[in-house]
């Protein structure tokens, strides 16, 4: 008989509001910290995602970069290089430069604000 009475005063404090506000209250804390991690755990995979995509740009790019240096290692690199960079040619060759007709240029008409003294802008208008 004691142990029936031990039994239901465990089980009476355990269901008194108090004790079940506080269980519901700690769910709820748990459940808000579990939705900031799933929100952060997103943020993280788009971010890696991002990067990832950077990267390979990157060694894309170092690639390009690295066939760039390997062909200005040679002299047809370096020459192809200077003539460029500098308009440079060899003895005995010759360089024919074309110059597009540029279009007449046509001055434009501004009123300066400045033009005159202050009655001249007083009675201008």
């Amino acid at each position: 008989m004691y142990d029936f009475q031990k039994k239901r005063k465990i089980r009476k404090i355990l269901y008194s509001p108090i004790i079940l506000l506080t269980l519901i209250l700690l769910l709820v804390i748990l459940i808000r910290g579990l939705f900031g991690v799933y929100k952060k755990a997103q943020l993280s995979a788009r971010n890696l995602e991002r990067e990832r995509i950077e990267l390979e740009k990157l060694i894309s790019r170092e690639k390009n970069l690295a066939s760039s240096i390997d062909y200005l290692k040679t002299e047809q690199g370096i020459e192809d290089e200077i003539r460029t960079k500098f308009r440079v040619v060899k003895e005995g060759e010759s360089v024919a430069v074309i110059v597009d007709k540029q279009p007449p240029v046509i001055p434009s008409v501004s009123t300066s604000t400045n033009a005159g003294n202050f009655w001249s802008r007083l009675f201008h208008w």
